[in-house]
């Protein structure tokens, strides 16, 4: 009598239609249900709606109550958590291929089979790369992936770097490079080799992309200043903008740094090789002059040149620190030159830390950890290493070349590859203010605060700067962790903007063109504009 009834079906669409549809992110637990998470309210997906959905899925949801409580059914999906993931492979009793998704929430095994370019012999636990190609919401057919990549055996001591290379789709492989290389462009470079240039970096590095070297500025036989003269290594007198190795560097965009070793962003005859400014070998360069006053201050405009540079000594991050810091038989430079560049970088480094200090902002004094591996790959040991002065030294001078970059391109090119930060997120700036009065104001203070802390100043440079120097002296990183929620990322742009992580106006990296391709693309439109040659913009 009710089979196939018109109105018995018009009716229950009626009460399907009548139930609230929400949307919502899926929240899996250690048991067979999970939870929607919508803006303001969380409903519970039983055990036999979860089969359908994963966690992280982004989907929309009909409202049910059962008894005295609301749940979940899953009707449409918006958005899967995954397309393209790592995974682990395993077979279930049957035998048959199954990935087990590399999430901690996702413990569900899926179905799989192997794309035609997987030729490997897969065994229980081998990494791989999959991709998700049915979806119950989307394909009405259970989960199914497809194997695409394979990356490792399951007990490969170096899998946990080629897990973290493949999930971001980076190779493992240096860049394929040419037989042999000549120089490209024909810019006209000055002569600089006959200056004391010195490297100082980490003693097995090979890949140096700088070279410093100052000078005494003196007025009426009184000390003012220094001359800094900062010297970056220039691998687009080698690359051709159109070549296979630009479009290389280009999808690559850094040299990936692993513990024990690294995969370079450039073929290594370059990077480590022609391109590095090795001790006592003439290299073409990108020259800035900058003259800094002895309050740390920069004293006029920096100038840029195109320029042929020798390194004269390669010096060591602890050995120059154990000197300057003047160690218990310490390290001593091997002539009077060196001595010299390594006093007055001293001198320069100090007055700049302490001119960033009360002009814009410092790094939090955190350490950096290295690995100590065997043979074999195995991690042996985690190092703490904290930065000391020599690392400094290099920091401050490339902080300051990478200030004279972000100001000369907005100037001479109007464009570049700006490093920027915005500082709180405009809607968050409220929430900021509230919290910054929750914890540093008191009955004396809170009206000044208020003023201080406002969203108007809190959204400037200026304030955002006086807000991070008064709570730079409070110990612990409370503060700081929680006013993070508050902050928006930060961005490259096109054109000059503030970076109010560094509590400065303008901010172009420039000095690591080896390892860095934004760094490239600013070489190249800084030396395009020495020599008023055409260039193209850089997309935002």
């Amino acid at each position: 009598m009710f089979q196939n009834n018109p109105l018995l079906s018009q009716l229950k669409q009626q009460i399907r239609d009548s139930k609230p549809v929400v949307e919502g992110v899926v929240r899996g637990s250690d048991k067979a249900f999970g939870f929607l998470e919508c803006d303001k309210k969380s409903y519970f997906i039983p055990p036999q709606a979860m089969k359908k959905v994963m966690h992280g899925d982004k989907i929309k949801a009909r409202i049910e109550t059962v008894g005295d409580k609301e749940q979940a059914e899953p009707e449409e999906l918006i958005e899967p958590m995954l397309t393209r993931f790592i995974a682990k492979v395993r077979y279930n009793k049957d035998k048959k291929l199954q990935v087990l998704v590399d999430h901690p929430q996702i413990n569900q095994p899926i179905g799989a089979n192997k794309a035609k370019a997987v030729t490997e012999d897969l065994q229980e636990g081998d990494w791989v790369v999959a991709e998700l190609k049915t979806h119950p919401l989307r394909d009405d057919r259970f989960l199914f992936a497809q194997i695409t990549q394979f990356i490792c055996q399951k007990d490969d001591e170096f899998a946990p770097w080629w897990v973290t290379l493949a999930r971001h789709q980076q190779s493992r492989y240096p860049v394929q490079g040419q037989e042999s290389y000549e120089m490209l462009d024909q810019q006209p470079r000055e002569d600089l080799t006959a200056l004391d240039f010195v490297t100082i970096d980490s003693e097995s590095t090979q890949d140096m992309d700088d070279a410093l070297y100052i000078e005494a500025l003196e007025e009426n036989g009184q000390p003012v200043g220094w001359k800094l003269i900062v010297a970056i290594a220039d691998p687009t007198a080698y690359i051709d903008e159109n070549s296979l190795i630009e479009q290389e560097a280009k999808q690559r965009c850094f040299t990936n740094y692993l513990p024990g070793f690294n995969i370079p962003m450039l073929p290594r005859k370059l990077s480590d090789e022609l391109c590095s400014l090795m001790e006592n070998e003439t290299r073409p360069a990108l020259v800035c002059f900058i003259d800094v006053n002895l309050d740390g201050s920069l004293r006029n405009k920096p100038t840029f040149v195109s320029a042929y540079v020798k390194s004269k000594a390669k010096l060591a991050y602890d050995k120059v620190s154990d000197y300057l810091e003047q160690k218990e038989g310490a390290w001593q430079p091997e002539n009077a030159a060196s001595k010299t560049q390594i006093d007055l970088l001293h001198q320069f480094t100090l007055a700049r830390i302490q001119w960033r200090k009360t002009h814009s902002l410092l790094f939090n004094e955190k350490p950096d950890y290295s690995f100590k591996l065997a043979e074999n790959g195995k991690v042996e040991a985690i190092v703490a290493e904290y930065r000391r002065i020599a690392n400094q030294i290099v920091e401050e001078s490339m902080i300051l070349a990478n200030i004279c970059a972000a100001q000369y391109l907005n100037e001479t090119a109007q464009c570049g590859i700006f490093n920027t930060h915005s500082g709180f997120d405009q809607k968050n700036l409220a929430a900021a203010q509230q919290f910054l009065l929750s914890q540093l104001a008191n009955e004396e203070n809170e009206a000044d605060l208020k003023e201080r802390y406002s969203s108007e100043n809190l959204a400037t440079l200026e304030g955002y700067c006086r807000m991070r120097q008064d709570i730079e002296p409070i110990e612990g990183d409370y503060l700081e962790l929680r006013l993070r929620r508050y902050l928006t990322f930060a961005e490259f742009k096109a054109e000059l903007a503030p970076h109010f992580g560094l509590g400065l106006a303008g901010y172009a990296t420039w000095t690591s063109p080896i390892r860095k391709y934004s760094d490239m693309v600013n070489h190249r439109l800084i030396k395009a504009s020495l020599t008023t040659q055409q260039y193209q913009k850089p997309a935002d």
